[in-house]
C-alpha cells in the first residue's frame, strides 16, 4: 500500500508540475522579461515596513554615509545579467513634471541644484566610489544583478562638504527616466520605465521611486 500510495503522489506532483508549464506558456509575451525595482521599504512609526518616496535631508560637512537601499524583484533566474539605473534628475523639465518647480525660478538656478562629485558621490555596497555615466541629457549609476537574481544592493552617499554655497541644494535620485504618471494604465506603463535594455525591460514602481536629496 504505500508504494502504491508513493506512486500516486510521484504522478500528481508531475501533473502538477505539467500544469504549470502550460499555465506559464499562456502567460502574455515578454511577461517573463520585464523586472521591477523600487528602494527598498522604509518603516513607519509602528515599525511596518512601507514604500514610500520621501526627501533625505543632509548637512554638507556630515561624515555619516546614507543608506540608498534599491531592490530588484524577480521570479527567474537567467544566463544573462539585468541592469538597473539609478538616475541623477534635476532638469527643469523632470521638476516641473514632477510638480516641484512651482514658483518662477525655483530649482531653475545652477545654484540651487546638487552635482554628484561635487555635492556628494555616489558608493556602492562595498563602499567604493561609483562613476556616473553622462550620456546626453541624462546621467545615472549602473547596477548590476548578475544573472536576474532578486536581491537588493545597499547604495551609499557620501558629502563632500561643498562649501561653495550656503543654500539648500538639492538632487533627485530616480529609478525612473520620467516621473512616473500613475492617470491611466498607459501613461503609468510609459513613465514607470527605468532600462529598456532591448531582450529585457526593468520598470520602477510609483510608491517608491526616487529620493530628493537636500543638502544644507
Amino acid at each position: 500500500m504505500k508504494i502504491i500510495g508513493y506512486i500516486i503522489w510521484a504522478i500528481s506532483v508531475i501533473m502538477l508540475f505539467a500544469s504549470c508549464d502550460k499555465d506559464w506558456q499562456n502567460y502574455p509575451d515578454g511577461y517573463d522579461t520585464q523586472y521591477y525595482t523600487a528602494y527598498d521599504y522604509v518603516y513607519d512609526d509602528l515599525g511596518n515596513p512601507v514604500m514610500s518616496n520621501r526627501t533625505i535631508s543632509a548637512e554638507k560637512s556630515s561624515k555619516e554615509l546614507i543608506e540608498l537601499p534599491v531592490k530588484f524583484m524577480a521570479e527567474i533566474e537567467r544566463d544573462y545579467d539585468i541592469e538597473v539605473r539609478l538616475y541623477v534628475r534635476n532638469s527643469p523639465s523632470f521638476l516641473e513634471l514632477l510638480g516641484v518647480k512651482k514658483t518662477p525660478g525655483q530649482y531653475s538656478t545652477p545654484d540651487s541644484l546638487a552635482v554628484p562629485g561635487i555635492d556628494f558621490r555616489i558608493l556602492d555596497s562595498e563602499k567604493n566610489v561609483m562613476s556616473p555615466v553622462i550620456a546626453d541629457t541624462l546621467t545615472y549609476y549602473s547596477l548590476i544583478f548578475p544573472k536576474a537574481h532578486k536581491g537588493v544592493k545597499t547604495l551609499y552617499i557620501e558629502m563632500l562638504n561643498n562649501e561653495d554655497y550656503s543654500n539648500v541644494r538639492s538632487a533627485w535620485l530616480s529609478l525612473a527616466i520620467n516621473p512616473i504618471d500613475v492617470s491611466t494604465e498607459e501613461s503609468l506603463k510609459r513613465t514607470a520605465v527605468n532600462h529598456d535594455a532591448g531582450n529585457y525591460l526593468v520598470y520602477s514602481i510609483s510608491r517608491s521611486y526616487y529620493r530628493r536629496l537636500d543638502i544644507r
